[in-house]
Order: C-alpha cells, then structure tokens, then sequence
C-alpha cells in the first residue's frame, strides 16, 4: 500500500493519509488442473461496483504435482510456457461477453512482475490462459494469486492518468476509435 500512495506523489502527511484509506487490499487466485490445450481461468475477481477501480499490482504463479514419485513432487515449479490475457465481463450487460484489458502475451510477461493495471468497479476481472499439454503424464496443478486493491477515484485519478484501463473494445485486437479533433475555442 505505501508504494501506491508514494505513487500518487503527496505533498502532505494529510493527503499521504487520504490516499492511504482510500485503498483497500485484496487477495484472490484460484488452483486448476494442467491439462489438455482448454483455456483455463487462473484468477477471477467480481470487482465489487461500489469501487471505482481494483488496481492489479501482482501476479504470482507457479505449477506442482501431488502424483508420488512424479518429477516435482510437491515443488514449486514455473508456470506452464502459454500465452495468457487479463479480460473483463460487464456484469451489468447480462451478456456474459468478455473483453480485453491487456493484449495476448506470452505467460511470463503477465506474471511475477510489478505494473499498475485498472479493472473498472462492477466489471469481473480474470486472468485466461492457453497452456498447452502438460509435459508428462502427471497431474500437475496451476497455482495463481494475484495482489490487488480496491481503489477510489481519489487514486485512479493520481497515478491513473498514464495508464490504459482497458486495451480494446468490443472486439479482440479492437483499437479504440479516435475521438474527433476538439474545436478552437471561440472568444
């Protein structure tokens, strides 16, 4: 929490303090099973509506085997070699439509690094992923958590300015269409 507020620049104690009980830290990760080429879902958060904004700060990730004898038994392993995205639903649209929050990425470009990514209150935030076969025979586990904290405007609004909330719009690879130039103003 202390680098979110040091991120939002305060220039007194007071406002450092304003800053400080506007966030509200989150944990959330789910465990699935590695097989088969299906997407999985590695993480999923309804962010709840009365928030302006989770701010995803990090993602840890990791793969295991319970199978005895197996190699990696019970260690802690890298994530499986996939391509992996952040998606947000619009749970007041009933649609069940996803769309992007970051591109397609390979796995390790999502995960154990640190960056400020925005997912809007009342949307569902998750993190999918494509991870191919699994390399052996053994059942092996997915194993995700993900850092996040729930944020006012107050925030959003300091350390947001910079950031892309969402990547696209209403299609994979969509751009956003470019606003229409801003006329001169008149005296």
């Amino acid at each position: 929490m202390k680098r979110i507020v040091e991120a939002c620049y305060p220039s007194t104690n007071e406002e450092a303090i304003r800053y400080w009980h506007d966030i509200q830290p989150v944990k959330f990760g789910n465990s699935v099973q590695w097989a088969g080429t299906t997407p999985v879902t590695l993480a999923h958060y309804p962010v709840p509506p009365d928030s302006a904004y989770m701010l995803i700060l990090r993602v840890e990730c990791y793969t295991t085997t319970f199978t005895p004898g197996a190699p990696g038994f019970g260690q802690f392993s890298p994530p499986p070699p996939a391509q992996a995205k952040w998606v947000y639903t619009d749970v007041a649209s009933f649609t069940g439509n996803s769309y992007p929050v970051t591109p397609v990425e390979p796995i390790h470009i999502l995960l154990d690094t640190d960056e400020y990514l925005f997912v809007k209150g009342g949307d569902i935030a998750s993190l999918i992923a494509n991870p191919g076969p699994s390399p052996d025979a053994a059942t092996r586990f997915i194993r995700t958590l993900v850092y996040g904290y729930l944020v006012g405007a107050l925030i959003a609004d300091r350390i947001g300015t910079n950031e892309s909330t969402y990547f696209g719009s209403s299609q994979e690879g969509a751009g956003l269409s470019p606003l229409p130039p801003i006329p001169p103003a008149t005296p």
